[in-house]
């Protein structure tokens, strides 16, 4: 795994979540537009401080601008769900609350 491409990606997909524009985000976060396009493209990855202020802007979690499980196939992804669900498959309570969740993204 290529964490510089695969955290630039991710970038990319909170950002374009967020409706900004890679000039936009630079403005925001007090960098030049070159140097978040060289992040997004695995170029480069920003410091510490930075990390935090992008995390701010685009209004996630530290973690999740590591989080690459958008990155999985579908197939794998479908059958970590599966097994998440199965594991309550005893526990009713759960299995209710899951499926009040899911209907409620449909």
């Amino acid at each position: 795994m290529n964490l510089k491409k695969n955290f630039g990606k991710n970038l990319q997909k909170y950002r374009k979540f967020r409706g900004l524009t890679q000039e936009k985000l630079a403005e925001l976060v007090g960098v030049d537009v070159t140097s978040i396009s060289s992040i997004e493209t695995g170029k480069y990855f920003p410091s510490a401080d930075n990390l935090s202020k992008l995390a701010d802007v685009l209004q996630v979690q530290f973690s999740d601008l590591f989080d690459f499980d958008f990155m999985c196939p579908e197939e794998e992804v479908f059958e970590d769900i599966i097994k998440i669900i199965a594991s309550f498959k005893n526990d009713k309570k759960r299995l209710n609350t899951i499926k009040i969740f899911v209907k409620s993204l449909i």
